[in-house]
């Protein structure tokens, strides 16, 4: 699931690039030049160095990140601050396992951008594992309003979703569902995820699964789901 959120563009830098009628395009300007390339050196050696394990149901790193993070957090103080490298500073710290490391600078990414999708997803989703269930509501509600059309619009409803779950408001859950399968959320997504298990252990909640997974999925995601 990290590769998948990895794998969408949502941390990428775009340069803005301004057209005139019957001229060149505008070059980018030396500063997004050299923000755009910092943040890809960053983005492919953390690509490069640490992957995530199915097995360990985690990402490993074959070395730790951290020298390339201190690099990152150079530039920042001495060059110039970025939403970006922020948010890959804090993605890194959260593979090395500091968690209010990578809040920092998650929040510092949000001071810098408040419409960096990734950093609402990834903040919130920590909130979500510590239990800070209304602050995890809050970064994902985030995200469904900023990312609602394109690929994986699917995502915000869903961890909204999983939120009304921790609550056991099976309301509130179908409602997020069907938002999410609007958008084109797929119930193989959750086959045999540990928390949907938790959560089909409700009966509640069992009930909403079974009544749409019949509908929208397949057999084999409720026996994945299944004691």
């Amino acid at each position: 699931m990290r590769r998948l959120w990895r794998s969408i563009v949502w941390g990428g830098l775009a340069l803005a690039i301004t057209a005139h009628a019957g001229a060149p395009p505008a070059l980018p300007s030396y500063r997004e030049a050299l923000i755009q390339r910092t943040w890809h050196q960053l983005n492919d050696r953390l690509e490069q160095l640490c992957r995530y394990d199915v097995n360990a149901q985690a990402v490993v790193c074959s070395q730790d990140p951290k020298p390339l993070l201190d690099h990152a957090r150079s530039f920042q103080k001495n060059v110039t601050p970025d939403a970006g490298l922020a948010y890959l500073i804090g993605l890194g710290e959260r593979y090395r396992g500091q968690e209010d490391l990578a809040r920092r600078h998650y929040r510092e990414a949000l001071d810098l951008d408040p419409t960096y999708t990734a950093a609402w997803h990834d903040l919130g989703e920590l909130h979500l594992i510590s239990g800070h269930i209304d602050l995890a509501q809050e970064a994902f509600s985030h995200v469904a309003v900023l990312h609602d059309t394109g690929p994986n619009c699917w995502i915000g409803p869903w961890r909204l979703a999983e939120v009304a779950a921790h609550r056991l408001d099976a309301q509130e859950f179908e409602t997020q569902l069907r938002e999410a399968l609007r958008r084109g959320f797929s119930f193989r997504q959750i086959d045999g995820l540990p928390n949907w298990r938790t959560f089909y252990l409700d009966p509640s909640l069992q009930q909403v699964i079974d009544k749409l997974v019949r509908v929208y999925g397949t057999k084999e995601t409720l026996d994945s789901l299944r004691p």
